[in-house]
């Protein structure tokens, strides 16, 4: 395992454990050149997934695209790294669940902002505002006004 600090190729494990949903191991580990440490994550690789895009074209899934667009969103904000590694993890089990090969990135972005909405208000605004494709103010201010209400009901 390279360090993502040094480079150097050695590291020792300083603690293993199973997450939550039993999907992966998180391991913590330290380098053994710099001393800094880093966790990794260990999966089984299942057969890939295809994102099928707005425009008809299709990729395959990639968590660290996935984990951008989150970061994107609740830059500034208090939410720890390894929450959106939670959510992430949340969203694979359920796509995993589901036995489909092909899923579209309106399925993402939609469990994404159910997620975002309990968490983060601004991070729930920040992320719609680019999977909805916002126009205008008024775009904004619909979705506001929108995500009011429902805060207001859920009290």
């Amino acid at each position: 395992m390279l360090c993502p600090y040094c480079s150097f190729e050695n590291s020792k494990v300083l603690e293993s454990r199973t997450t939550s949903e039993k999907s992966s191991i998180r391991r913590r580990r330290e380098c053994e050149k710099c001393q800094k440490r880093f966790t990794t994550y260990e999966k089984i690789e299942l057969a890939p997934l295809i994102v099928l895009k707005r425009n008809g074209s299709r990729e395959e899934y990639s968590r660290e695209k996935l984990f951008g667009s989150l970061i994107s969103a609740c830059s500034k904000s208090n939410i720890h790294v390894e929450t959106l590694y939670d959510i992430i993890d949340e969203i694979e089990i359920e796509l995993s669940q589901l036995g489909r090969r092909e899923i579209s990135t309106f399925y993402l972005g939609e469990k994404i902002l159910e997620v975002l909405k309990d968490l983060n208000e601004i991070a729930y605004i920040r992320y719609a505002s680019i999977f909805k494709e916002f126009k205008t103010l008024d775009d904004l201010t619909k979705e506001i006004n929108q995500l009011r209400k429902q805060l207001v009901l859920f009290k």
